[in-house]
């Protein structure tokens, strides 16, 4: 059998992370009959089906996903060569690192905490994703993400990213306008803002009945910084994540010892991707970052020990 052309599984490698030709030429920098002609090379030398085309885009089949492990070492190690002259005596990281996060920690506490990492290695590139939905954790369109559900899956490796309190905010101007709030129950005076729970696709978030009140709040929003902007305008109270307010003067906590919950983030990367160090310094450096944080998200604890990972430099 030939052996395969090693940018061929690049080609493989883009396709699978976008699912459609056009947006993986864009990232290759080639035409989308070049993508689709050089698969079709590879599934020719190696003799197997690689990708099926869905209604969702382009899936990689199991013997694709098979080639994909190879793939990864492929595109690090040609990244690792490009490298050798203008870092030869850096121990800066590079290459890309591909992280979804849900909007309201992705928006806020992550951003900061990446700035830090490419402080250390500012060869490192970044993509960060964020939307107030489910991400597909096994997909290879993220290297990590950050999600409310505990994953469990044997090709996953989870670690605890950290605890955060939620609780009701609202501006001065309206608590000085607007009936006084002293127990639970005033608070069937008032606008409450919260999420379109038609919408919510996140069930740790479908909270609010449970733990504020069981009724409807009659201003939503599917986004969590527009809920924010609806309480700073002086529109109702939000009962908002304390990392989307720990920095803010404009804003007063609500009922804090009667109304409030306890919800986890979690960092999830696929087990193979732990053979990158350009990954496990992420993961360790958002874990690092955020420790420092644990009192302004209500959850003070003692950071976390350093975790060990066997892998080589990519």
């Amino acid at each position: 059998m030939t052996a395969p052309r090693a940018d061929d599984l690049l080609y493989l490698l883009e396709l699978a992370r976008t699912g459609r030709l056009v947006d993986a030429a864009r990232r290759l920098d080639v035409d989308h009959t070049t993508v689709s002609r050089r698969i079709t090379a590879l599934e020719r030398t190696v003799g197997k089906r690689l990708v099926d085309r869905t209604t969702r885009g382009w899936h990689v089949t199991d013997d694709g996903e098979e080639l994909l492990r190879y793939a990864e070492v492929v595109e690090s190690t040609l990244h690792a060569v490009s490298q050798l002259g203008h870092n030869a005596r850096s121990s800066s990281l590079g290459g890309t690192v591909r992280i979804a996060a849900p909007d309201g920690i992705g928006g806020t506490i992550i951003p900061d905490a990446l700035v830090e990492l490419r402080r250390t290695h500012p060869q490192l590139e970044i993509e960060l994703t964020t939307a107030t939905r489910r991400f597909d954790v096994t997909s290879r369109d993220y290297d990590v993400a950050v999600t409310l559900e505990r994953a469990k899956s044997r090709q996953l490796v989870v670690r605890h990213l950290t605890d955060y309190l939620m609780g009701l905010y609202a501006t001065p101007e309206y608590v000085a306008t607007h009936p006084p709030v002293r127990t639970r129950d005033d608070l069937a005076d008032h606008a409450l803002v919260w999420y379109v729970e038609s919408l919510l696709e996140v069930p740790e978030l479908d909270i609010f009945q449970t733990h504020v009140v069981p009724t409807r709040p009659v201003i939503r929003s599917s986004n969590v910084f527009a809920q924010l902007r609806l309480v700073t305008a002086h529109g109702g109270i939000g009962f908002l994540p304390r990392f989307l307010v720990m920095d803010r003067s404009d804003l007063v906590p609500i009922l804090p010892d009667e109304v409030s919950a306890r919800r986890t983030m979690w960092l999830v990367a696929r087990r193979e991707s732990l053979g990158l160090t350009r990954v496990t310094t992420t993961i360790d450096a958002l874990i690092a970052y955020v420790a420092t944080l644990q009192e302004q998200l209500g959850v003070a604890a003692p950071p976390p020990a350093p975790r060990r990972y066997h892998a080589n430099r990519r």
